[in-house]
């Protein structure tokens, strides 16, 4: 009958010193691999922020670009809203000479127009009213 396993080893794996060399190059193959799975997930990790720090860089360089076109549209704005108002001035400037010219002139229109209409009456009571015009004599036929 074979002895039975040594403290600390697997059935079927030999058995040596407890700290043996085998066991030290096994602990340090199953290290070696989940070091190397870390590396993997922390280099994802590091490829991801990158990529996220790349894309909010982007982000807000449009949010610059953005911020510029608004404010050259704003400007733009004021400026046209400048542009009407000096307009809208000058309008009320020429209204207010158009009513000083109509505020002269108009009184004067009036007289004439009532002085014409009393030219009126009095030609058209002057001249005798005119019958229908004589036809014309037929000639014969020669």
């Amino acid at each position: 009958m074979p002895p039975p396993p040594a403290y600390g080893s697997a059935p079927g794996m030999p058995v040596g010193d407890v700290g043996g060399s085998s066991n030290e190059e096994l602990i340090e193959a199953i290290i070696d691999e989940k070091w190397n799975e870390l590396v993997k997930d922390v280099n994802k990790i590091v490829a991801w922020k990158e990529a996220m720090t790349a894309h909010i860089e982007r982000i807000e360089q449009r949010l610059n670009d953005l911020k510029g076109q608004f404010d050259q549209l704003h400007q733009a704005v004021i400026g046209k809203i400048g542009e009407y108002d000096k307009h809208i001035v000058e309008v009320g400037s020429e209204v207010q000479a158009m009513e000083k010219v109509f505020s002269k002139v108009l009184p004067a229109f009036t007289e004439n127009i009532g002085e014409l209409s009393r030219i009126t009456a009095r030609l058209k009571g002057a001249t005798p009213k005119r019958s229908a015009p004589n036809p014309a004599p037929k000639m014969p036929n020669s």
